[in-house]
């Protein structure tokens, strides 16, 4: 399948969040339509001949709303290119029977013989695919846009135009995904804009058919001390389940814990020398679950900082303490809970002072907070997922392993909201379906979260 718009990836994202906050596809359809038609009304007025062009999926259902609205002050016709069964969702679907119940005119095409020679209308809307996916087109789609096309009526796509289609105006939702495109509100809360949620996760990179080993990842965990050694254990296993290969650096007394708690680690002794040689393997360096502060683990922190600025960095718990602010860049994520902001910035831990810090050391902040805060300077977002019982040790390190393994693929910014809410909504699921509750449980509940998100 053709790689989408990344425009269009983040709209999806965003949507598939509304509906996990409990805006159905009902009602964001309803609220779609009629906002394409009042913003084609006061595009052109009232009065015209408009010819909707529908498809068999949501974009076709918008485009069956819209016409609902536009059709006590226009003279509007509607072409299903398909047949009635074949549209492809039950929301769709349900728009496409109220409209059918109305005097509006519906014509179906199933072949390109069935097209008319020409369009008699002022006004082409493509209500075809909407997905933004590119390639050749089916027929009758492909004619359909053919037609459209040779004709001199003024083209508006709803949200993107078909591969191919010649649009004089784009109605945008969520995202603007074309040059032409005029962004529209469409009466989702503004604060939805702003949560984290499963979009987050399905936005994350997935594996390519016909890689080989290394390719989909490879993430250093360094941390672990002669008192804390479950923190680096937990870090790394969550890390296991999203990258190909995990190193693990401790001090020698955590080696034998660390190698004989999973097979999955590659684990040697922390020392300058193999803190180097990993992390020129790396793509992620994750530094501090469990890390002793200590001057000798200063100065390995910060060396590493200074020589490897083209690596992702996730800095946590003890690397905390021990980071020079200075060598802060944009490839690092820092996760700290509110009084580690607190000693680290020396302000309040609130989402202002968040997006500040972030701004000034041009990196990307995680707040662990009841409401998370996460923001790279530019914005900031907030995620909700996880409960009370996420007080118990090792969750923080569960999201500092898992937004490193994130990062060895994808950027900082998504890495963090994705592995934010991942690691939240694996606790909520084990709350919802476990007696007891502990670390453990939310991290082998991870990939089953991440397999629900990618679903839905």
């Amino acid at each position: 399948m053709p790689v989408l718009p990344e425009s269009v990836r983040k709209a999806q994202a965003v949507d598939s969040n509304f509906q996990y906050y409990g805006l159905t596809v009902t009602q964001m359809m309803e609220s779609v339509g009629r906002t394409f038609a009042e913003q084609l009304q006061k595009d052109f007025g009232s009065g015209k001949k408009v010819h909707i062009f529908c498809g068999l999926g949501n974009n076709g259902g918008d485009g069956f709303v819209m016409a609902r609205y536009l059709a006590p002050k226009n003279s509007v016709q509607v072409t299903l290119l398909g047949t009635q069964e074949q549209i492809s969702t039950d929301e769709a679907f349900r728009n496409f029977i109220i409209l059918k119940n109305t005097n509006t005119k519906i014509n179906f095409v199933e072949s390109p013989k069935q097209l008319p020679k020409k369009i008699d209308s002022e006004i082409i809307v493509d209500a075809i695919i909407g997905s933004g996916i590119k390639g050749n087109l089916k027929e009758p789609v492909q004619s359909a846009v053919n037609l459209i096309n040779k004709s001199k009526a003024k083209k508006v796509a709803l949200d993107i135009p078909t591969h191919s289609l010649e649009a004089d105006k784009v109605y945008c939702l969520i995202t603007k995904k074309h040059s032409k495109g005029i962004l529209l509100e469409f009466g989702a809360p503004k604060e939805f804009h702003s949560y984290t949620g499963p979009g987050n996760v399905k936005l994350l990179k997935k594996p390519k058919k016909g890689s080989k080993k290394g390719d989909n990842g490879k993430t250093l965990v360094i941390g672990g001390s002669k008192k804390f050694h479950g923190a680096l254990i937990f870090a790394a296993k969550a890390a296991t389940y999203f990258s190909d290969l995990v190193f693990v650096l401790s001090v020698k007394e955590n080696l034998n814990v660390a190698k004989k708690t999973s097979p999955n680690f590659i684990a040697s002794e922390l020392n300058k020398k193999n803190a180097q040689m990993f992390a020129e393997r790396a793509d992620s360096i994750v530094i501090g679950p469990g890390l002793e502060v200590n001057s000798k683990n200063k100065a390995l922190v910060n060396f590493l900082l200074k020589k490897f600025k083209n690596k992702k960095f996730v800095l946590d718990a003890g690397a905390l303490h021990l980071l020079d602010k200075k060598l802060l860049h944009k490839n690092i994520v820092l996760t700290p809970h509110r009084t580690e902001f607190e000693k680290t910035f020396k302000l309040k831990p609130n989402a202002k002072n968040v997006k500040t810090m972030a701004k000034k050391y041009k990196c990307t902040i995680v707040l662990k907070a009841p409401a998370d805060i996460i923001s790279n300077g530019s914005k900031v977002f907030y995620n909700h997922s996880g409960n009370e019982k996420m007080t118990a040790g090792g969750t923080g390190d569960l999201v500092a392993g898992t937004i490193g393994a994130f990062s060895a693929t994808n950027s900082p910014m998504d890495s963090a909201l994705a592995g934010i809410f991942l690691t939240g909504f694996a606790g909520d699921l084990v709350k919802e379906k476990q007696e007891y509750f502990n670390s453990e449980n939310v991290l082998f509940a991870l990939p089953f979260a991440r397999k629900i998100c990618d679903e839905n």
